[in-house]
């Protein structure tokens, strides 16, 4: 993770995200979850991302449940669909279970309408979720070229 590497996925968070990378097909996804206690940068930075704090902004679980559903079922660049929206909102309902039962908190780089972002990567367009628990963290983020 120190050399700019993501976190090695085993388990039920390799099966889940491997499942998105398959369905959603298109893009670069960033997708796992690290154990720990670790703030919004150090989140970011584990997954290989900005690790400017001015990125990203708090938001809520309905927030982050639309924001994650647009990821996963539109192609950023040019708004085709990749996937429908209950195929998109199921897939991360499944990643969220490996939260179950957790506080979590959700940030993200994505405007409420998901029509605006904070660049995180250095791909033309990249938008996802971080979500950050007490006793581990985890990223659903996907980057598009046009």
């Amino acid at each position: 993770m120190t050399n700019g590497e993501e976190p090695a996925l085993t388990g039920q968070d390799a099966d889940i995200c491997s499942r998105i990378q398959r369905e959603r097909r298109a893009g670069y996804i960033r997708c796992g979850v690290v154990e720990g206690r670790m703030s919004v940068t150090e989140v970011a930075r584990a997954f290989g991302l900005a690790d400017d704090g001015a990125i990203y902004r708090s938001i809520g679980s309905v927030e982050a449940n639309k924001i994650a559903t647009h990821v996963l079922c539109a192609d950023l660049a040019y708004s085709l669909e990749i996937m429908s929206v209950s195929e998109a909102a199921d897939l991360w309902r499944q990643f969220m279970s490996l939260f179950e039962g957790k506080d979590v908190v959700f940030v993200s780089n994505a405007g409420s309408e998901c029509d605006s972002w904070m660049p995180a990567t250095p791909a033309t367009f990249d938008m996802g979720v971080l979500v950050i628990g007490t006793t581990k963290a985890g990223c659903l983020w996907v980057e598009d070229e046009d």
